[in-house]
C-alpha cells in the first residue's frame, strides 16, 4: 500500500482506476495491548479466579451483579472457566450452576468437557429440541409451549402440572412419559442451557446462585414493535360497557399522539400527565392474555383454540399499553420529546414503532465471558458491573484487507460481476490451500450474500425450508471452501478449528434506522442526554457521515480509511457491535491466537477490525487478480486438471469465461494475461500440455510458499 494522499485519484498497481481508499496518516494506530500468548492462560485464570471471588463478595445494588471476562475470541475462556469449575466442586463448592451458551450443540459439548472434569453436569434439551430417545421433539406441545411463553403465559403451570383451588393436582397426558420433564430427574448440579433460556423463567425446579454466560446476550432483551396506526385508534372491542368514559377518553388520546406525530410535533406537548398515561396503559392491560383459562389436562385443540384468542388480543394490548407506558415515562422526567416512540410509513401505511428492553429476568450474579462485552450496553439492561478484565491475544495469522470498497450487501446481492470476483479469490486461495497445508478454507458473508452465491452455482431454494437451506448452506463444500454466515452461527463454535484461511465477504451493516432503533431501546429518553440521532438530507434521505478510522498496520505504519460511522457515541457502540465485532468473530472461527502456524486472513471489505492488525492493504482489483490466473486456479481447484486451449479454459471454469470466445476477447485486451497463459503453456508441457493439481503440488513441494514457484502465480 503506497498511496500517500487522500485527495489524489486511486489507482490499483495496474493504473486501474478503483475507489478512494486508505491513505496514510502522520501518526500510527495506537497498537493493541496483546498478551504474549505464553502468559495468557495464567492472565486468564488469574482474572476468572478474581471475578469469581468479586461475586461471592458481591456488593447488592438495584442491577445484576455482573463480572466481565473480555478475553479474545479463542483464548479459552469458557474451557478454563469450566475447569476452575470442576476444580472448586473437588475442593466441596456445590454451588448450582447454570451455564448459557449460543446453541444446544454447544451446551452438549461443554457439558460432555464439564462432565470429564469432575463435575455433575447436565445440558437442557428445550421443548422443542429433538427427543434423542423417541420420536419428534422433547416435548409434544412443544409449538403451543413457545407461543405461550412469548406472550407470558407460564408454561410449566399452564400446560405441565397445575395445583387448582381445591388442593387437588392435575396434569398433562404426556407428562409422565414427558423427555423434557424427565431430564430434570438428575442430580446435576451445573446446567448447560441455550442463551435463549435468560428470558425465560426457570425450567422445573432449576435454581442456579450462579449464571455464567458464554457470549453476547444483551440484543435479545431489546423490545422494538410496531402498531399499526389504524387500529392504534380505533375502538377496543374487548373492553366493558362499564367502561365506556375511560374508554372514550383513551380513543381520543391516542388520535391526538398520532396527530402530533404526523405533524412533526411532539406528543407531550398534549395535556395529559404521567398519571394520565399509565391510567390508559391499565386500561389496555385489562384484556391480557386470559391464561387461567388453559389447563394442563385440557387436550391439544382446546388449549390451541384458548391460546389463539389470548395470543390475538395479546399482541394488541401489550404493544398499545406500550406507547402510553413510554409516554408515562417521558412525562415523569419532565422531556420535551420521546424518543422511544416514532411515527413511520411503509408500504402507504403509517405504524407506531416502540423500543424498549425488558427488564432482566433473573437475579442471580452473572459472569460474562463475551470478548465484545461493553459495560455501557451491560449497564443499560440491568447489570452493575462490579468487575471487568480485559486480555487481548495476538492474533497468529497474516492478514490481507481490502481497503478501496466497502462492500454492502444491497451492493452484493445485486452485482453478480462482486460475486464472480470473489469466486476469482476463494479459488485462488483455495488452491493455495491444496498445494500446501491442506487444512481447508472458510469463507464468511452475511446468509444472505451466502445464498445468492450458492443459487450463483446452480442451487435452487424455492422449495426449502429455512431449516433445510441452514443445513445445506453449512454442509456443502461450495468453490473448495467452507461457508458460514455472521451471526449466532460465528460465536463459540469449534468447527472450523482446523482451517488454514478464512475469508470475510463485505460485511454486515444494519440499517441506520435500525441501529437507531436499538439506541433508543437501550438510551431513549435519558434525562439530560438526549441521542444524536441522524437528520434526513435534501432527498430525505437518511446517510452516516464518514469518519476517519485508522488501521492498526502490522508494521507500526500509519494508514487510515473514511468510514461511515454513527454520529452518537452509545449507537457507535452498538454499530461496532453488529459490524466490525461481527466480523472478528467470524474471522476467529478459526482459531488465530493459538494457531500452531501462520494462518491467512482476507477481508474484502475496508471497515478496519479491531484486534487485526493488517499486514497487507489490497486494491480489491489487485485481490481479485488475473482472470485467466482465476480460470485455471478454477480449474485446478473443482475439475483437479486443466487444458490451456480457449475452449477448455472456457469449460473448467464457467462462471469466468461463458464460452471460449469470452477467452479470446479477454487476451485480446489484456497483454499481461497473454504472457501468463504462455508461462502456464510452458510449465503444462512437462506433463503433455495438460497440468493437474498433483502436478502442481510436485512443482511446489517442499516450498514455504507456493506462490511464484517455477512460474506458478496463484
Amino acid at each position: 500500500m503506497t498511496s500517500t494522499d487522500q485527495k489524489a485519484t486511486a489507482r490499483d498497481s495496474s493504473g486501474r482506476f478503483c475507489n478512494f481508499g486508505a491513505y496514510q496518516v502522520p501518526n500510527a494506530c495506537v497498537p493493541s495491548p496483546f498478551t504474549p500468548a505464553s502468559e495468557a492462560r495464567k492472565a486468564l485464570r488469574s482474572a476468572l479466579e478474581d471475578a469469581d471471588r468479586t461475586l461471592r463478595q458481591m456488593v447488592v445494588s438495584e442491577g445484576v451483579p455482573s463480572a466481565v471476562i473480555r478475553a479474545s475470541p479463542g483464548s479459552g475462556k469458557s474451557t478454563l472457566q469450566r475447569e476452575l469449575m470442576g476444580e472448586r466442586a473437588a475442593e466441596g463448592d456445590d454451588r448450582p450452576v447454570a451455564f448459557h451458551v449460543p446453541t444446544l450443540d454447544l451446551a452438549e459439548e461443554a457439558s460432555c468437557h464439564a462432565t470429564a472434569r469432575g463435575l455433575q453436569a447436565q445440558a437442557i434439551r428445550g421443548r422443542a429440541a429433538r427427543n434423542t430417545e423417541g420420536i419428534g421433539p422433547m416435548c409434544v406441545k412443544a409449538e403451543l409451549v413457545a407461543k405461550a411463553s412469548r406472550i407470558g403465559i407460564s408454561a410449566g403451570e399452564h400446560f405441565c402440572k397445575m395445583k387448582t383451588e381445591d388442593g387437588s393436582v392435575i396434569q398433562c397426558d404426556h407428562f409422565d412419559a414427558c423427555a423434557y420433564v424427565k431430564q430434570f430427574q438428575s442430580d446435576a448440579s451445573c446446567h448447560f442451557l441455550a442463551t435463549a433460556y435468560l428470558s425465560l423463567p426457570n425450567p422445573a425446579a432449576l435454581k442456579p446462585s450462579l449464571r455464567v454466560i458464554d457470549e453476547t446476550f444483551w440484543a435479545s432483551l431489546l423490545w422494538i414493535k410496531d402498531i399499526d396506526v389504524v387500529s392504534f385508534k380505533a375502538p377496543r372491542t374487548y373492553l366493558t360497557i362499564s367502561e365506556v368514559a375511560a374508554h372514550t377518553k383513551l380513543l381520543t388520546a391516542a388520535a391526538q399522539v398520532v396527530g402530533k406525530l404526523c405533524s412533526g410535533e411532539s406528543p407531550l406537548t398534549l395535556p395529559y400527565t404521567a398519571s394520565h398515561y399509565t391510567a390508559f396503559a391499565q386500561l389496555e392491560r385489562k384484556a391480557q392474555a386470559p391464561g387461567a383459562e388453559i389447563r394442563p389436562d385440557q387436550d391439544i385443540e382446546t388449549q390451541k383454540r384458548k391460546l389463539e384468542a389470548a395470543e390475538g388480543l395479546h399482541l394488541k394490548v401489550s404493544r398499545f399499553a406500550a406507547v402510553w407506558e413510554v409516554l408515562g415515562e417521558a412525562k415523569q422526567k419532565n422531556l420535551a420529546d420521546c424518543e422511544r416512540l416514532r411515527l413511520f410509513a411503509n408500504n402507504q401505511r403509517e405504524f407506531l414503532r416502540v423500543s424498549r428492553c425488558r427488564p432482566l429476568k433473573h437475579k442471580e450474579p452473572m459472569l460474562i465471558l463475551d470478548a465484545d462485552a461493553d459495560t455501557e450496553i451491560l449497564t443499560a439492561i440491568g447489570c452493575d458491573v462490579q468487575a471487568e478484565h480485559k486480555l487481548s491475544l495476538r492474533p497468529n495469522a497474516h492478514i490481507v484487507q481490502v481497503h478501496d470498497q466497502q462492500m454492502s450487501s444491497t451492493a452484493l446481492l445485486k452485482s453478480e460481476r462482486q460475486r464472480e470476483g470473489f469466486r476469482r479469490v476463494i479459488a485462488r486461495e483455495v488452491l493455495r490451500d491444496q498445494l500446501s497445508r491442506k487444512e481447508g478454507v472458510l469463507v464468511g458473508a452475511t446468509k444472505q450474500v451466502v445464498r445468492k452465491i450458492f443459487e450463483d452455482a446452480g442451487w435452487d431454494f424455492s422449495a426449502k425450508s429455512d431449516a433445510e437451506i441452514c443445513q445445506i448452506l453449512l454442509n456443502t463444500k461450495l468453490h473448495g471452501a467452507d461457508w458460514l454466515w455472521f451471526g449466532s452461527r460465528s460465536l463459540g463454535s469449534n468447527r472450523y478449528k482446523d482451517c488454514g484461511t478464512v475469508i470475510v465477504l463485505g460485511r454486515q451493516e444494519l440499517p441506520i434506522s435500525a441501529l437507531e432503533d436499538q439506541g433508543r431501546a437501550l438510551w431513549g429518553d435519558t434525562a439530560g442526554n438526549p441521542l444524536d440521532l441522524v437528520a434526513p438530507d435534501l432527498n430525505g434521505k437518511h446517510r452516516l457521515p464518514l469518519t476517519e478510522v485508522p488501521y492498526e498496520m502490522a508494521d507500526h505504519s500509519g494508514f487510515a480509511v473514511m468510514v461511515p460511522c454513527h454520529p452518537d457515541a452509545r449507537i457507535r457502540r452498538l454499530q461496532l457491535q453488529s459490524r466490525e465485532l461481527a466480523t472478528r468473530q467470524l474471522v476467529e472461527r478459526v482459531r488465530l491466537a493459538h494457531a500452531r502456524y501462520r494462518k491467512r486472513v482476507i477481508l474484502v471489505c475496508n471497515i478496519p477490525i479491531p484486534g487485526l492488525p493488517v499486514n497487507e492493504l489490497i486494491s480489491w482489483n489487485d485481490l481479485q487478480g488475473d482472470r485467466i490466473e482465476a480460470a485455471i486456479a478454477l480449474a485446478l481447484v473443482e475439475g483437479r486438471m486443466v487444458k490451456f486451449d480457449y475452449k477448455s479454459i472456457a469449460a473448467g471454469a464457467p462462471s469466468v469465461f461463458k464460452n471460449e470466445n469470452a477467452v479470446k476477447g479477454y487476451l485480446k485486451r489484456n497483454k499481461a494475461s497473454q504472457r501468463l497463459l504462455s508461462n502456464f503453456k510452458e510449465i503444462a508441457k512437462t506433463f503433455g500440455g495438460t497440468l493437474h493439481l498433483e502436478d502442481c503440488a510436485a512443482i511446489v513441494a517442499g516450498a514455504e510458499d507456493p506462490w511464484s514457484v517455477k512460474g506458478l502465480t496463484f
